[in-house]
């Protein structure tokens, strides 16, 4: 960020910020060397995936599944950074849980920023402190996972956003791009990055006087979001015979979440059959017409149960919500019914899962009440976080969210609450004829 972000700020709130950037590596670090799970210990998750993946690539094996085979079963994005530093440190996974230390620290740098210019600067030193000490943030920490990655880059997205598009600083078609090859990055690090660039569209309009300026501006933005995705889609349609914007698994996303009693425990794997039914199909002809079918009966599901589909967002919101320590869930193993080393023991899981709900609870429903103060429509400023946020979660409530999911919007939540917090504040010392510094 150029120096001048930080005009106007005060030499102790600078150094204030430092020592919440600080304070957040060190506590990322901390829980890293307390509880640090490794891919290869038996486990078969995501970050058994993630961290093959990162290998095969950089070691020019190209990018494939399990079996060996190519895929398209997740967005590349996470594995081409993980190739990049096996490439630059080896196959040492302490160096990406390191990586995603700083991605927290930078994450509370940007709250700031963001702060500054949408509300204020005491409202982004607390939004950043809160963020820096979040225990469920921590706890993705360790995971070889987007999970940490993903709110810096939300944050940076909503910055320069902010910045270029609805304050027009030093706007041009070079930061339009900018700006779209970010978004597309976002796009390809989670396949519900597509669903923010909706949302920046939309108040990309709001924030222009004409229709032809905003033709013309975000046209250069949707252009290079397409640049971005489209070398990726190429791959896909070469190595699988298909095509496949940026990843396969939306068959199987959204027929998790499109079945009878979702969140039943035994319901987790609905495409297993469908897996069965083509298990004598070779790969990656499998994959497409695993995801296919997935696909299909979702589709089916949803039409021949409309009573479900009606409730069905209710259930999902709350199991979006519910929980803010689904990360202890991997730290272990993603089934428990593996017989995987146990980092966390029983009563210590549940221990850390108490800290991190007694948190992220409170803290939710204080920026639900401070909603007044950070709800706005004719301040564009405000409105794209609110945009974000709200197709965040739009997204998910058509596929299967569980707690994971909203870990990308923390950052924003945390600012929330922070406005609520230094609004009760201002309020309590006028009562006592004080002046808040």
């Amino acid at each position: 960020m150029p120096a001048r972000a930080f005009r106007g700020a005060t030499q102790p709130h600078v150094l204030a910020l430092l020592a919440i950037i600080v304070l957040a590596i060190g506590l990322r670090i901390a829980w890293i060397t307390y509880v640090n799970p490794d891919p290869n210990d038996g486990r078969m998750d995501d970050t058994v995936f993630y961290d093959k993946a990162g290998q095969s690539l950089s070691q020019a094996a190209g990018y494939t599944n399990f079996y060996g085979f190519p895929t398209a079963q997740w967005p590349p994005a996470y594995p081409f950074l993980l190739a990049g530093i096996y490439k630059a440190f080896g196959h040492n996974i302490t160096v990406p849980k390191v990586a995603n230390a700083l991605a927290g620290g930078l994450t509370c740098l940007l709250i700031y920023l963001i702060a500054a210019r949408v509300f204020h600067r005491r409202a982004g030193l607390v939004g950043a402190f809160l963020f820096a000490v979040f225990p469920g943030q921590l706890f993705w920490s360790t995971l070889l996972m987007t999970e940490s990655l993903t709110p810096a880059l939300l944050c940076l997205m909503l910055l320069l956003f902010i910045m270029w598009v609805v304050e027009r600083r030093e706007a041009g078609w070079l930061r339009y791009a900018t700006l779209g090859a970010l978004f597309g990055v976002a796009v390809l690090t989670r396949g519900e990055g597509a669903v923010l660039v909706l949302a920046a569209l939309v108040v990309w309009r709001l924030a222009v006087s004409s229709w032809r300026q905003y033709a013309r501006e975000a046209s250069m933005f949707a252009a290079a979001v397409v640049l971005v995705v489209i070398p990726w889609t190429v791959r896909n349609a070469v190595s699988m015979h298909a095509f496949v914007p940026v990843t396969s698994a939306a068959g199987h996303t959204l027929l998790a979440g499109h079945q009878s009693d979702p969140y039943n425990p035994y319901h987790v794997f609905p495409e297993a059959s469908i897996q069965e039914k083509y298990s004598d199909v070779p790969f990656p002809e499998r994959e497409i017409k695993v995801e296919n079918e997935a696909l299909r009966q979702s589709i089916s599901f949803a039409v021949r149960h409309p009573v479900d589909e009606a409730y069905f967002p209710f259930v999902k919101f709350y199991h979006l919500f519910r929980s803010d320590a689904d990360a202890l869930g991997w730290v272990n193993s993603w089934s428990p019914e593996d017989p995987l080393p146990v980092l966390l023991s029983p009563a210590a899981k549940d221990a850390w899962s108490t800290l991190a709900n007694v948190y992220y609870i409170p803290l939710m429903i204080i920026a639900g009440l401070g909603m007044p103060l950070w709800f706005s429509v004719k301040d564009k400023r405000k409105l794209i976080l609110v945009f974000f946020v709200g197709a965040w979660v739009a997204t998910h409530l058509m596929l299967w969210p569980s707690g994971r999911y909203h870990v990308a919007l923390t950052p924003v939540f945390s600012l929330w609450a922070a406005v609520a917090i230094i609004a009760a504040y201002d309020m309590l010392l006028a009562r006592r004829g004080r002046v808040a510094v």
